[in-house]
């Protein structure tokens, strides 16, 4: 079976190559999105698990753009697709190679599915309740004397208020909410124990806590690492549960709904929107929540390239910023020292009438470097996912697996925007998981 499979393999790569190659002459589109598909096999078949998952999302986004259509598609986003490829398969072979740095650099270890080792129960919950009770307060605080866009007629408003009232502190202390969700489901799908039901429950509460905001990331950015890492993991069995023996399926399956609630909330969120966009959104899906769901996910995988291919249009009249977009993530109190850059500004400009304020993948470091620079950027920022992603992989501490699974999120969510140069939630996440690692250390 092995020799079997080799010779498939030898013969369906050339030949899946050279469909890429004919296509090209035909549709370039669909044929970057070919060689990626091909790329997602190879990583797979490498069980490079992380990385075929990304070069999977980045093959929807392609296919996306050029086969499905929407109300933000133009000429920029199709013309676009072969660059953006390439600067995807840059960072895609430096995830590849930084993994490899660090396999040399370890050696033949332990390379079987870790299991966690926990810090007490009493250790864990008192420090998830504190969580808790630090996104509770910092709610509060958030959300004095407004409705929460959650609960607002109109969700988009109420964001903006937010917004002007918020602050880089109040911010970093709502991830609270983040860490929390992401723990409890872990340590929910991770082991056994009496205290099983407490885990179910903190994690919805925290959910709850971060949907608040109206924001579908800030619901995926908890619950999608905790599952990245429930499935990288071996499992404790209960004999009470033998539902839940095959970590596999339930995992997939929590991850469906997720994924499914959060597209279904950006459809109905894009709905209720009041600028040019979404009323031509309404026009196009009407009311029908299954059609504006699917609206709205086409959005989300081909809106980045779409204003991608606006600021790669008009690159030769940006000037480079040398790094000041890409500390755009901490804040304006550093702009008297790294400059201005308003990057969601620049880019609701390029997407006019929509205004589609999306910072892409590559906008940052094209914006920043320039064409060249921006594949030095990307290489290597690969490396360091990579090499992250590869040092946490076989760790017993559960800080260090759901460090890895942010990591590979932020990467996967690449789709969309450069999550950590944009947002500052990392700033929090980093402290947090490491006092959830003190905290396993000390109990050993």
């Amino acid at each position: 079976m092995a020799a079997a499979e080799r010779r498939l393999w030898s013969v369906g790569i050339p030949f899946a190559l050279g469909a890429a190659l004919l296509l090209a002459t035909v549709d370039t589109g669909i044929a970057v999105a070919l060689a990626l598909a091909v790329g997602t096999l190879l990583a797979a078949r490498l069980r490079m698990w992380a990385l075929a998952a990304c070069a999977a999302v980045w093959t929807a986004t392609l296919l996306a753009v050029r086969v499905l259509p929407g109300p933000y598609d133009s000429w920029a986003g199709r013309g676009v697709l072969p660059v953006l490829a390439g600067y995807v398969t840059v960072f895609l072979l430096a995830w590849a190679v930084g993994r490899r740095l660090i396999d040399r650099r370890d050696g033949d270890g332990d390379r079987s599915r870790p299991a966690l080792s926990w810090p007490s129960e009493r250790r864990l919950l008192t420090y998830l309740f504190v969580l808790l009770g630090i996104a509770v307060v910092t709610a509060a605080i958030r959300f004095r004397g407004t409705v929460p866009p959650l609960l607002a007629d109109n969700p988009d408003a109420a964001r903006q208020v937010l917004r002007e009232q918020s602050n880089l502190v109040v911010g970093l202390l709502s991830e609270a909410w983040t860490l929390g969700m992401a723990v409890s489901l872990l340590r929910a799908l991770s082991a056994r124990g009496r205290a099983l039901p407490v885990y179910y429950a903190l994690t919805a509460v925290f959910t709850v806590g971060a949907a608040l905001g109206a924001s579908k990331n800030s619901v995926l950015v908890g619950i999608a690492p905790a599952l990245i890492a429930a499935l990288s993991v071996r499992r404790t069995r209960g004999r009470a549960a033998s539902f839940l023996a095959a970590r596999t399926p339930v995992v997939l399956l929590i991850g469906a709904v997720a994924l499914g609630a959060a597209v279904f909330l950006g459809g109905q969120r894009t709905m209720a929107g009041t600028g040019a966009f979404e009323t031509e959104f309404r026009a196009r899906y009407g009311s029908n929540a299954l059609t504006s769901s699917a609206g709205s996910l086409d959005l989300s995988l081909s809106s980045s390239t779409e204003t991608f291919g606006r600021v790669w249009s008009q690159r030769e009249h940006l000037e480079p910023r040398y790094g000041t977009y890409s500390l755009t993530f901490l804040g304006s109190r550093v702009e008297p020292i790294v400059g201005k850059a308003d990057l969601y500004g620049l880019t609701s400009q390029l997407s006019q009438p929509y205004l589609m304020n999306t910072a892409t993948f590559v906008a940052i470091p094209l914006l920043d470097y320039g064409p060249l620079g921006a594949v030095f950027f990307l290489a290597a920022l690969g490396l360091a996912v990579g090499a992250t992603e590869r040092w946490f992989e076989f760790s017993r501490a559960p800080a260090g697996q759901l460090a890895r699974a942010f990591v590979v999120y932020f990467a996967l969510f690449g789709v969309y925007e450069l999550y950590p140069l944009i947002y500052p939630t990392w700033l929090s996440l980093v402290p947090g998981l490491w006092v959830l690692h003190r905290l396993g250390r000390s109990a050993a």
